[in-house]
């Protein structure tokens, strides 16, 4: 399920009163992240029909003004505004998608805040020291140069950064790290860099040849600053997500510690970090081929191969959730199903966090929710399944059941 498919079942979902209060949580903060109104504009002609007649006790002026607020509090039942505040003059959204959504998260509200403020069984973040919280991660990295030197790429201004053989190495405006070569010039000298994310990280980059990498937290990729020769290859630990200049006569091939995969040109995502007890390859665009020990498998879009390091087997998955495989690059923390620990590993390596376990919590996430919030907007959806408690404690979250 893609981010605007999700967006459009919340919204059926709250606008039907059948909404869990988990659904709600992520419903508000998606549409809090919407600043552009381009999530609302694309659901907003397929829903504005479907929205339920109103109830007799429904005040429309008063409910949008409850909307605003949901909007612009993470604590929406603590405050209700006295005069409506309409949503056309929020964040510079275009009227039309604003209006829909009103309408929209206006019944939601309503639905949300007619509960009790306190029931017995909705769990709060607690413990939680007035005025702190854990920021999300941002654009970090190092650069380490062939002779060693290291360059921190999130201080280091724009321009050139240093010079291999001749290759520059040049920071872009944008924050992002590219590698130019000099017209006709010939590398005699190999040289290698590497690019390493730390946790709570992130980093995009272009290699000399043309390949876009998103760096995913605690995440490296060692290259070589220009590519020779009958392949272009990297080594990658962690998680990235690739999109490979096309060049027939070179393939592109990717080495991590349990698997090679091997492209042409092509839109994809690998994640293997050494933590995870599965490797997965998911292909949007073009064709790869993964091998491990021997063993290979052709991918084709939307499918994924996934490798189980406990017993070294490959399956490919034919329906891969592709969006969800790539929701990190594109700003989101996406659940589908993941357990409590697969959950908090994700977070811990986003947040730079320390996780300590309390007693089993068999509790499993679905949702969506932007990835540039602080980690308590994060844990207080997860807290709303009703089966899990975040306490946190300086840089360390404590789960219990």
């Amino acid at each position: 399920m893609n981010i605007h498919e999700r967006l459009a079942y919340l919204v059926r979902r709250a606008t039907s009163h059948s909404a869990t209060d988990a659904e709600l949580e992520e419903l508000t903060t998606l549409l809090k992240a919407d600043t552009t109104g381009s999530l609302a504009a694309s659901i907003a002609a397929q829903l504005e029909a479907e929205l339920p007649p109103a109830d007799k006790n429904y005040d429309k002026d008063y409910w949008d003004t409850i909307a605003t607020q949901i909007l612009l509090s993470d604590r929406p039942q603590e405050t209700i505004p006295s005069a409506p505040v309409r949503l056309r003059r929020l964040h510079g959204w275009r009227w039309a998608a604003a209006a829909t959504v009103a309408a929209l998260i206006s019944v939601a509200a309503w639905q949300w805040l007619k509960r009790p403020a306190l029931q017995p069984t909705t769990p709060v973040i607690a413990t939680l020291p007035a005025g702190h919280d854990i920021a999300p991660g941002r654009n970090r990295a190092i650069l380490t140069l062939a002779d060693g030197t290291q360059i921190p790429l999130d201080s280091a201004g724009a321009g050139q950064l240093a010079q291999q053989g001749n290759t520059h190495i040049i920071k872009l405006d944008s924050g992002q790290l590219a590698y130019r070569s000099a017209a006709g010039a010939s590398t005699a000298t190999l040289l290698y860099n590497t690019i390493s994310t730390p946790r709570g990280g992130q980093f995009r980059i272009t290699l000399p040849d043309g390949t876009q990498v998103w760096l995913n937290a605690s995440s490296s990729l060692r290259y070589p600053t220009a590519f020779t020769g009958r392949e272009r290859r990297v080594e990658l630990s962690g998680e990235a997500y690739f999109e490979v200049a096309r060049n027939a006569g070179m393939p592109f091939r990717i080495a991590s510690k349990e698997m090679e995969v091997e492209v042409l040109g092509t839109h994809f995502n690998i994640m293997a970090y050494d933590d995870e007890a599965v490797l997965k390859t998911t292909l949007l665009e073009g064709a790869v081929k993964v091998t491990r020990n021997g063993s290979s498998r052709r991918l084709q879009p939307g499918q994924q191969a996934r490798i189980y390091k406990e017993n070294g087997s490959m399956d490919v998955l034919q329906d891969a959730n592709t969006e969800e495989a790539v929701a990190w690059k594109n700003g989101f923390i996406q659940f589908e199903g993941q357990d409590i620990k697969a959950a908090m590993r994700m977070l811990a390596r986003w947040y730079n966090v320390e996780v300590d376990y309390r007693g089993a919590v068999p509790a499993h996430f679905r949702g969506i929710i932007p990835r540039n919030v602080p980690v308590s907007q994060v844990l207080k959806m997860m807290e709303l399944t009703g089966e899990v408690h975040f306490t946190i404690e300086g840089n360390r979250i404590i789960v219990s059941p």
